[in-house]
């Protein structure tokens, strides 16, 4: 933090002449957008009006600011209305007023921070110089990785420069006093696909006894001038659209005087980005017949090929013919775990079967990816399926899955009606067959069958049968007696 701080109020150095003459700032409380709310962050603030000082500023004291921002009830850091800049003129002798605001500052899911710099004029309230910077890991790749940047503190060198490529050199604010001033710019989008229309729109505003206008142009690139169009009084519009090279492209604005006078003011910077998201989907559960199972939740889990920002991105759970079960979606940073508990939009269970994870994500520039996955969801037990067979020496008896459920676990009691135990075997592999050995001849009890199931997910269930005869294959039983079955799923 302590080299971030210090790399920042390079900034201010560039902002003063060591010859001009000494003007009073007031430094108001800097705002931590990563803090929260009206985060603040008075360290910040006194290093900036340390520096200050330092090129020969008067800066007003920290605790005269916070008074004066109490006694007129401002709340918000950040930014100010019109009457507080000019009461800050009165009230504590400013001639500028700095604000300055963090706006992002994270490491993960990736690594990026922001930042805010503005300078105010308390005459007439007007924004003499204000730039936004910011950079992620994201938007720096080296061969090989080398020297890549990894966390936030790697980052501040880069965000550095973008500040001070845009920051006015000392000239520049003395004559913003006595020329014209560029009131508002806005350069959009900020981050665009190649072949895709750019915007700028300015608003300027000369001071009296300027001299005319005769061209207001745009450099776009070192060969590339557009004239900007006056949509309206002192407002100029100009449209381009963006070139296919990746990367950081400044735009500058030139007036051109009837005297032959020429001005330039540096508007701010777009980034191109021609790379759709690389990213694919992560889910745990069960391998069954080459699809991922699972019976109660499912965790999903975005993988980064190559980490990015966001602007936003979707999640489906859908059929295979497209017909979307659950869902949900965001703007920004992608969370780094979903669980789907194989339920419907509705709260209702889904049914047993194949899903697509289908997860959008749209990047900064609108770059649009997809990843899918399949997954099979399977709430229900295996469906029990016994034959038998009667033979010379015994009972050929056959069982099964019906619905072929993966049966990692079964076992058959054969037991008379009065709990004595006549047979019993247990496995792991379906189909089995099991030999059982014929009753005496004068056994007149009846034989019960308890077959037990589990599969690989842990569903289980148990299937009664009251009478073996049920389930013999024999000609000569010609009643047609009705099966007595129970079912005992479990959960």
């Amino acid at each position: 933090m302590k080299r971030f701080l210090i790399t920042l109020l390079l900034v201010i150095t560039t902002l003063t002449a060591s010859h001009a003459q000494a003007v009073t700032v007031a430094v108001f409380p800097v705002e931590d957008l990563s803090e929260g709310r009206n985060g603040v962050n008075f360290v910040l603030t006194e290093l900036l009006r340390t520096k200050l000082q330092g090129r020969g500023m008067d800066v007003v004291s920290t605790d005269d600011v916070v008074s004066y921002m109490a006694k007129n009830r401002i709340r918000n850091l950040g930014v100010l209305g019109k009457s507080s800049i000019y009461q800050a003129r009165e009230s504590l002798g400013a001639d500028f007023i700095m604000l300055a605001t963090v706006s992002q500052r994270q490491q993960e899911p990736v690594a990026s921070i922001g930042l805010v710099l503005t300078f105010l004029r308390t005459k007439d309230a007007h924004i003499i110089w204000s730039e936004a910077a910011g950079v992620s890991k994201a938007d720096v790749t080296k061969m090989f990785a080398v020297d890549e940047p990894q966390s936030v503190d790697d980052l501040l060198s880069l965000l550095s420069k973008q500040l001070l490529d845009s920051c006015p050199q000392p000239q520049d604010i003395a004559e913003t006093s006595q020329s014209l001033i560029v009131e508002s710019v806005r350069l959009a989008p900020k981050y665009v696909q190649a072949g895709n229309e750019v915007k700028c729109a300015i608003s300027l505003r000369p001071p009296e006894g300027h001299d005319t206008l005769s061209q207001v142009l745009l450099k776009i690139d070192d060969n590339t001038m557009l004239d900007m169009v006056e949509t309206a009084p002192n407002q100029y519009t100009a449209y381009w659209n963006a070139p296919d090279k990746e990367g950081t492209w400044p735009v500058d604005l030139i007036l051109v005087s009837q005297t032959g006078g020429k001005q330039a003011y540096f508007l701010g910077n777009y980034q191109i980005d021609t790379s759709a998201p690389a990213v694919s989907l992560s889910v745990s559960g069960k391998q069954v017949d080459n699809f991922v199972a699972f019976n109660t939740s499912l965790p999903i889990s975005p993988v980064w090929l190559k980490p990015e920002p966001l602007s936003h991105w979707s999640l489906n759970i859908q059929t295979p013919a497209g017909h979307i079960m659950s869902s949900t979606e965001s703007f920004g940073p992608l969370p780094p775990l979903f669980i789907w508990n194989g339920q419907r939009a509705d709260g209702r269970k889904a049914e047993d079967g194949v899903y697509d994870v289908v997860l959008n994500v749209w990047d900064r520039a609108d770059n649009y990816a997809v990843a899918v996955k399949k997954v099979l969801l399977k709430k229900n037990p295996p469906v029990p399926e016994i034959s038998g067979v009667p033979e010379q020496s015994g009972i050929q008896i056959t069982l099964d899955s019906a619905d072929k459920s993966l049966v990692d676990f079964w076992s058959a009691e054969f037991i008379y009606t009065d709990g004595e135990i006549f047979f019993k075997s247990q496995g792991k592999e379906l189909p089995a067959d099991l030999h059982l050995p014929l009753p005496k001849t004068s056994e007149t009890r009846k034989l019960e069958a308890v077959i037990t199931m589990k599969d690989v997910l842990g569903n289980k269930v148990q299937k009664k049968i009251d009478d073996l005869q049920q389930i013999m294959k024999i000609e000569e039983i010609t009643p047609e007696t009705q099966m007595q079955q129970e079912w005992f799923p479990e959960f």
